[in-house]
């Protein structure tokens, strides 16, 4: 095999479900209920009817099903619904760059729906796409992407998913990696979205499911794709890189399994802003200190988050004045004043448009301010490590410093079995009925056990009053 896809291929196709840890398959488990629960929240938002009216619009062939609806659709359109209401609220887990939770269970059960696969087959496909999604992030240089204004999902996203229906179509692996090259296709997209708070930054996760699928379903009937896309002089590691390191797509293939450094979201917002909250937070704890004691709120960050959360190439209007729910979300100063007025909970409702012009969260918010640090950019972003260095002036001249490397939910400071269970709960509890939320967290947790996906998607139905 001379192409990397043909190797990448290989192992997606002839991976052993028993050869896989134990830890790594419960930890499967987890990421694909997290994937669920907040699809269920956030559903409902207008960003996703739009999708699912699409949808809805297009017919065609009753393969899988579109969660909170029930309606049954060709796979690569329920993937594509589904995938847009994982990442509509920004809740899902993300690594390496890359919004996998958004990406990946969504593409997993909707071609295990149509192929009726199994709960192992499915739980293996999972780990796969985690694998192939990071190590694409990984070698193309994810950090880089971000600096020169592009989306490491949008970008590396269709590979992950075109590996999840290759493995559950069962295809070859000359097949799998045609599907790579027409995957090739799919890759790309820009962070412009952070200009005007638009829902293209939620629709990158399902365009990628969406066409990632598609790509399996055409290299399946005989549709070729180049098989050097990933390392060719043209493909996309060159394209869209300056400094990528093509090699690393496919080293520890079978020892090293990526899901297991995904960072599970504490919060419906930009992972950036996770441990600057943290931080001030335990400033606050360890000195005893009150909101109406700050003065300032300063931080050191990594330099690709700076136009992301509190300056866009010299425009902070909308970081400090929200217009839209994704501007809070991308906001530093707006998700700060929300995490430290609600005492560390945030909640989907917080970015409201109704809330966005509260005078007391932007009081607090104006009080903001933040700086690229070039030693944090060092840290590699696997796994999704945003430090930040924070320093707070307090009314009557004290300075306080704190450090956060890794905020909750990070592989190094990790979510526990319970607080998986506890988020997904949080997250359906006026959704689901009590009867669908223990169906749910059955069928998750029992799902190697399983002969199909059925039984979990038909629980996935908003309950009506």
């Amino acid at each position: 095999m001379s192409f990397l896809a043909e190797k990448l291929a290989e192992y997606v196709s002839e991976l052993k479900y028993r050869d896989i840890p134990r830890h790594v398959i419960e930890h499967a488990k987890l990421c694909l209920l997290d994937a669920l629960g907040v699809a269920i929240t956030s559903a409902d938002k207008k960003w996703c009817h739009a999708v699912y009216n699409y949808v809805l619009q297009q017919g065609g062939t009753a393969q899988a099903t579109i969660w909170y609806h029930g309606d049954r659709v060709p796979d690569t359109n329920a993937a594509l619904a589904n995938a847009m209401f994982v990442h509509s609220m920004d809740y899902n887990d993300d690594l390496a760059g890359v919004q996998v939770g958004g990406i990946i269970p969504p593409s997993a059960l909707a071609i295990a729906e149509s192929q009726n696969a199994s709960g192992e087959e499915v739980l293996a496909s999972i780990i796969i796409g985690y694998d192939v999604a990071t190590r694409c992030a990984v070698a193309i240089n994810s950090q880089g992407l971000y600096m020169r204004g592009l989306q490491p999902t949008a970008v590396c996203g269709a590979f992950a998913a075109a590996a999840i229906a290759g493995r559950l179509l069962k295809l070859d692996p000359s097949t799998i990696a045609s599907s790579f090259g027409i995957a090739g296709s799919y890759a790309g997209g820009t962070t412009e979205f952070l200009k005007e708070g638009t829902d293209t930054k939620r629709f990158h996760v399902a365009k990628a499911a969406h066409g990632g699928l598609i790509s399996a379903h055409l290299a399946k009937q005989g549709m070729t794709g180049p098989k050097s896309i990933f390392e060719g002089e043209h493909g996309t590691f060159h394209a869209y890189s300056e400094n990528s390191q093509p090699d690393r797509l496919v080293e520890e293939l079978g020892s090293r399994y990526d899901i297991l450094d995904t960072s599970v979201k504490s919060y419906p917002f930009c992972d950036g802003n996770a441990a600057p909250l943290e931080a001030v937070l335990a400033i606050i704890k360890e000195n005893q200190l009150q909101i109406e004691d700050l003065h300032t709120l300063h931080f050191r960050m990594k330099s690709f988050l700076i136009p992301y959360v509190v300056d866009y190439h010299g425009d902070k209007t909308r970081k400090y004045n929200p217009q839209n729910e994704l501007d809070g979300q991308m906001s530093l100063p707006y998700c700060l004043a929300i995490g430290l007025l609600n005492n560390g909970k945030v909640r989907t409702t917080d970015f409201d448009p109704k809330r966005l012009s509260d005078p007391e969260i932007l009081k607090l918010a104006s009080k903001v301010s933040a700086e690229a640090d070039t030693e944090l950019d060092k840290i590699p972003l696997k796994p999704m490590s945003m430090p930040a260095i924070a320093t707070v002036t307090t009314t009557d001249g004290r300075n306080f410093e704190k450090r956060v490397d890794y905020q909750k939910g990070d592989p190094r400071n990790p979510f526990k079995k319970t607080d998986f269970v506890d988020k997904f709960k949080e997250c359906t509890d006026k959704i689901l009925s009590d009867e669908h939320q223990k169906e749910v967290l059955s069928n998750v947790l029992d799902l190697d056990k399983k002969e199909g996906v059925r039984s979990l998607v038909q629980c996935l139905i908003a309950s009506k009053p």
